[in-house]
This record gives C-alpha cells, structure tokens and sequence, in this order.
C-alpha cells in the first residue's frame, strides 16, 4: 500500500478542521464555537489550527471559501443560463417565461435536492440574519452574481436598467420565492404532513414557483405555448 507523505497527512488533517468548521459553525454559530471544540470534532491537535489557517476567525473565513467554491458546479451554470437565456430572448416575453421557469427549477433543484447544500443551510441563514465581518466573501463570490443574473433578467422584462432599483427589488423578491422553500422547509413540512422532499415533491414546488415569478413579472405561463394558442385563436 502507498505510504502517507506529510504532504498528504497536512492536507488530510486541513480537510479535517474545514469538515469540523462547518459543522460546528453551522450548528452553533461562530462566537459559541471554540478552537477546543473544533479540535476535538476534527480529531486533529488544537495547535492544526493555527498551523493550517492562523486561528478560528482564519478558518471561518476557509469554511465559507469552501461553500462559494463547492457550490460553483452547480450556481455558475444556472447563473449562465439566466445570463444567455436573457440576451437571447432579446425582449420577447414567451423566451423570457422559459428562461424563468429554468431558474426557478435549477434554483429549486439546487436547494431542495443538493445535499452539500441543505447541509449548509443553517450556516448561510446564520450570515444572512446575523452577518459576520466575513460576510462580504459570500455576498461577493455567490450571492451577489447570482442576484445580478436575476436582475438583469427582470430588467429586460421591465425594459429597465439592471440597476433599477425596482429591479433589485424585485430580483431579491424571486430569490426568496425560491429560498425559503429551503430556510423554511419545516414549516412547509408541517402543512403538508410530509417527511420531506422527493423528485416528485421539488418538481411540484418548482413549478408553482416559475408560474408565481412569471405572474409578478407579468410574463405568460411558460408550461403554454402562447404562439400555438395565438394562431388558432386567430383561426
């Protein structure tokens, strides 16, 4: 069998802490998490912490590093698709109905479904509601392209800048049409006397949600093809 280099040991027990920060930061929060605790979770010797980071607020600042760069294979497509679908539409309302029904079932499959994710959800509420000094990495590395992608969209809904701040609004309003099925999923749960998501479950979330999106923006069902109905109306 290969032997473990010190190399490959350093990068075993850095893995280790970040596994560690996560869970514990996401459970209790940073303040009430200690370099005794996050030691003793990882397995690894209090001193690997400031051998690897520098210090608990160096491996807070790791742990949500590590979310904007695991969570890229599955938000850099979906903030791509928004971006093209939304040139390519080029105005007509039909196309920009589909490019929202993609985003709100990419986003809904992503939250519901993505088990990276779900984990670190309590994590992200905990920054969003309480931001920490290090909140800028996650609104700079994930939040923020995300919420430019949405406003860019409305804006070519609206035939408003980007920057409107009607856009931003309303762009951070569809971001949490699709969040809170995420933040909130207990109280959901509880209505519907479910024990939690399957394919059959998210689909129908998401598209109860395209459909709210699309109604606020004023933009046609974009599960009827609108051109098909026009033309035998017109018959």
């Amino acid at each position: 069998m290969p032997q473990s280099t010190p190399s490959t040991r350093g990068d075993e027990t850095r893995n280790l802490l970040l596994d560690a920060g996560f869970r514990l930061f996401s459970k209790f929060g940073y303040d009430s998490v200690s370099t005794r605790q996050l030691a003793k979770e990882s397995g690894a010797n209090i001193a690997a912490i400031a051998y690897h980071f520098g210090g608990k607020r160096e491996l807070y600042r790791a742990v949500l590093h590590q979310i904007v760069e695991d969570t890229e294979p599955v938000f850099g497509p979906a903030i791509n698709a928004i971006n093209r679908g939304t040139r390519a539409a080029n105005g007509d309302p039909i196309l920009l109905a589909k490019v929202v029904k993609g985003f709100a079932t990419n986003l809904v499959r992503i939250m519901l479904n993505e088990e990276f994710l779900c984990d670190r959800a309590p994590l992200l509420m905990r920054e969003f509601t309480l931001p920490s000094e290090d909140f800028d990495i996650l609104f700079e590395g994930r939040l923020r392209p995300v919420h430019q992608a949405l406003s860019g969209l409305v804006a070519a809904v609206l035939n408003k800048t980007p920057d409107d701040p009607e856009c931003i609004i309303r762009a951070h309003t569809i971001m949490g049409q699709a969040v809170v099925f995420e933040m909130a999923r207990v109280v959901l749960f509880r209505r519907l006397d479910w024990d939690g998501y399957n394919d059959e479950r998210s689909a129908q979330v998401a598209g109860i949600v395209a459909r709210s999106i699309t109604n606020s923006l004023g933009l046609p069902d974009p599960d009827v093809d609108q051109r098909e109905e026009n033309s035998h109306d017109q018959r």
